[in-house]
């Protein structure tokens, strides 16, 4: 079930010009709250919120994970993303006693730690400085616009606090609920940024099977 509390819309004051001004910049909120979304609850995700707020970190779901639970359905893989940088996220777990594995992300931000048997991937918010077509060098930043600008489909672009707050800056909940495919900005320059983008355009990885693409 789904509890629309608040849908308002907020107006975002930051605009760069190129595709970001084309956009309409607005945040959209409501509330979720599914059996989908609780049941996400485990014992290690728990200690992770606590850890993450103990230290005055915002954390929230991201892209496709979001998309799925707005559609009623668990996600198979949940990606996580934060304010707090790479050098942060280890200092806070080595603190804490958490083991962390997989370091070969940390360079784009992520850190894998392990918590009651579980992995938990989580990624610093970031912006794309440059791209060659498959590989970006990033910058990190606190603003979660800005991560949401540099996703490549509206439905992606979304993210979801643990207090069933949905944050979506380019209407990608509305976009799910149309069955509409669109990228976030010019579809040109998205797809060039990473070629493999074309193909998640038409396999948005989606359960529902009569969505339209759009550009």
């Amino acid at each position: 079930m789904q509890s629309v509390l608040y849908p308002w819309h907020r107006q975002v004051l930051r605009c760069s010009w190129s595709r970001l001004c084309l956009l309409k910049r607005y945040l959209f909120t409501m509330k979720l709250q599914s059996p989908e979304f609780q049941s996400l609850f485990t014992e290690g995700l728990k200690s992770l919120t606590e850890l993450f707020a103990k230290e005055n970190h915002e954390l929230r779901i991201a892209g496709g994970a979001v998309r799925d639970l707005l559609n009623g359905v668990k996600p198979q893989d949940v990606d996580f993303a934060t304010t707090a940088t790479p050098t942060q996220m280890k200092e806070m777990f080595q603190s804490a006693g958490i083991r962390m594995i997989n370091n070969k992300g940390e360079k784009h931000g992520t850190i894998t730690a392990r918590l009651h048997e579980e992995n938990f991937e989580v990624t610093t918010l970031r912006i794309d400085v440059t791209t060659d077509g498959r590989h970006a060098e990033v910058e990190f930043t606190t603003d979660w616009q800005k991560d949401a600008e540099r996703r490549d489909l509206t439905i992606n672009s979304m993210f979801l606090g643990f207090d069933g707050t949905l944050f979506d800056y380019f209407n990608g909940y509305a976009d799910l609920k149309n069955k509409k495919v669109r990228f976030v900005g010019h579809a040109k320059q998205r797809i060039q940024e990473d070629y493999l983008r074309i193909l998640r355009y038409f396999r948005p990885g989606i359960v529902l099977s009569d969505l339209t693409t759009e550009k």
